[in-house]
C-alpha cells in the first residue's frame, strides 16, 4: 500500500518529497541513536543532549540520502535518462525516473554514483570533525560528525554489494543486461541475488535477536532483509509489467461501452438512474459531446443525502487531470501506472476532448497474467514511449 507523499522542498532542482514511512524511519534512527548509541560512546550527558544528537543525527542522514539521490540524478539526467523527483521512505530515498532505462552503461554509470557520493560526504563529515577538534574541543557536536562520517561509508559499502535492489545489484543488472541484451533476464538475475542476501540479512537479525540477545540490532537487520527482499520482487513484477505492456498502446485495452451522464443531473437521479441501473463507480461527464470531468461513487457518498435532490452533477464532479484522462496513443504501461499510484480502478481515453472510451485495472492485470507465464521471456525494448 502506497503512502501519502508531501513535497518538503527543492534541492538541485529536484522537488524533494518524503512519505508517511519515511518519518517513521527518523524516529527511529533518533530513538535508536538518543538511548542506544550515543550514551555507549560519550557518557555523562544528559537525556536532552542525547535527544538533541539523535535529532542531528537524523537531519545529517536526511542530507546524506538526499546528496546521494542527487548524484543517481544526475548521472541519469546526463545519460538522457529523466529524473522526476527524490522520494525519501523507509528505505532510504529513491531517485523516480521518468520512462525506461536508456542503456547498460547509463544504469551501470548511475548505480555507481550513489556509493561514490556516500563516501565523499562520508570523509567530509570526518574532516568536519576532525577540524572541529582541532579548532575546539572534542563535544557532543565533533561525536554527531563522526558518526554522521562512519554511517555514510557504511553506506558507501553495503550499497555496494551485489544484491538488487542496492546500487551494487543495479550494477550487476547492468552488466548482465549487456551482455544478455534482456533487461527483464537481467533484472531476474539481480533480484535472486538480492533475495539470497535478504535471506542473510533475515538470518543475521535472527542471530541477534535469540543469540546476541541484541533487539535494536536485530530489528535494524530483520527491516533491511525484508526490504531489500520486497523490493527486489516489486522490481522484477515492474520489469515485467513494462517488458509486456511498454510497447503496447491503451487503444489496444480500451472499450467504449461505458455510460456518460450530464453536468445538469441532479445527484438524487444519477444515483437512482445511473449508478443503481449500470452499477459503475466512475461516470465520464459529457457535455456537448466534450469530456468536461469526472464523478465518482465515492464523492456521491460525501455528500449529505439531503442534498441529493438539489445538488448537480457539474457541482460534485472533479476536473480532468492526468490522474483521470489518457490519450489512445499513449503507452499502457503508464496507464496502469498511474492507476496503480492513485488507486484508480479504470481512467478515460480522450482525444482532442472527446471521450473515445475506458480503460480498466482489471483488465490490464488480467492481461499481465496471461503473458506472462505464456511468455514470461520476452525482451523489453528500452526505447522511450509515447507520452
Amino acid at each position: 500500500m502506497a503512502f501519502r507523499r508531501v513535497t518538503l522542498f527543492r534541492f538541485f532542482g529536484y522537488k524533494v518529497k518524503a512519505d508517511a514511512s519515511w518519518f517513521f524511519l527518523a524516529v527511529l534512527i533518533s530513538w535508536t541513536m538518543s538511548s542506544k548509541v550515543y550514551p555507549h560512546i560519550l557518557t555523562g550527558q544528559s537525556q536532552n543532549a542525547y535527544q538533541w544528537m539523535g535529532v542531528l543525527t537524523v537531519v545529517g542522514i536526511l542530507f546524506s540520502i538526499i546528496m546521494h539521490e542527487v548524484a543517481h540524478a544526475i548521472i541519469a539526467e546526463y545519460y538522457q535518462m529523466r529524473i522526476s523527483n527524490i522520494t525519501l521512505f523507509i528505505f532510504g530515498g529513491v531517485a523516480e525516473m521518468e520512462g525506461e532505462l536508456s542503456h547498460p552503461r547509463g544504469e551501470f554509470m548511475m548505480a555507481v554514483a550513489g556509493p561514490a557520493m556516500s563516501a565523499l560526504v562520508g570523509l567530509f563529515f570526518q574532516a568536519a570533525a576532525q577540524l572541529y577538534i582541532l579548532y575546539y574541543h572534542a563535544d557532543a557536536l565533533s561525536v554527531v560528525l563522526k558518526t554522521l562520517g562512519l554511517l555514510n561509508l557504511e553506506i558507501a559499502a553495503f550499497n555496494i554489494v551485489p544484491a538488487f535492489p542496492l546500487d551494487g545489484g543495479r550494477a550487476l543488472r547492468a552488466i548482465v543486461w549487456h551482455y544478455k541484451n534482456n533487461l527483464v533476464t537481467a533484472t531476474r538475475i539481480a533480484s535472486a541475488s538480492g533475495a539470497a542476501f535478504a535471506y542473510l540479512l533475515m538470518g543475521y537479525s535472527c542471530y541477534n535477536l535469540i543469540v546476541l540477545n541484541d533487539m535494536v540490532a536485530g530489528i535494524w537487520w530483520g527491516i533491511l532483509g525484508f526490504l531489500v527482499h520486497a523490493s527486489g520482487t516489486s522490481a522484477v513484477q515492474q520489469m515485467e509489467t513494462r517488458a509486456l505492456l511498454g510497447a503496447e498502446p491503451v487503444a489496444r485495452f480500451m472499450h467504449n461501452n461505458i455510460v456518460t451522464v450530464s453536468p445538469d443531473l441532479s445527484v438524487s437521479d444519477l444515483v437512482d438512474n445511473y449508478i443503481n441501473r449500470h452499477y459503475q463507480r466512475v461516470f465520464p461527464v459529457v457535455d456537448g459531446g466534450l469530456l468536461v470531468g469526472v464523478v465518482s461513487l465515492s464523492s456521491v457518498l460525501s455528500l449529505d443525502r439531503a442534498k441529493w435532490n438539489w445538488l448537480h452533477v457539474a457541482s460534485v464532479m472533479e476536473p480532468l487531470s492526468a490522474h483521470f484522462v489518457v490519450a489512445p496513443d499513449a503507452s499502457a504501461a503508464d496507464a496502469l501506472e498511474i492507476m496503480q499510484r492513485y488507486g484508480r480502478e479504470m481512467m478515460l481515453v480522450s482525444e482532442k476532448g472527446r471521450l473515445s472510451g475506458a480503460i480498466t485495472f482489471r483488465d490490464l492485470a488480467s492481461f499481465l497474467s496471461i503473458s506472462i507465464k505464456i511468455d514470461s521471456d520476452r525482451p523489453v525494448k528500452t526505447g522511450r514511449v509515447a507520452r
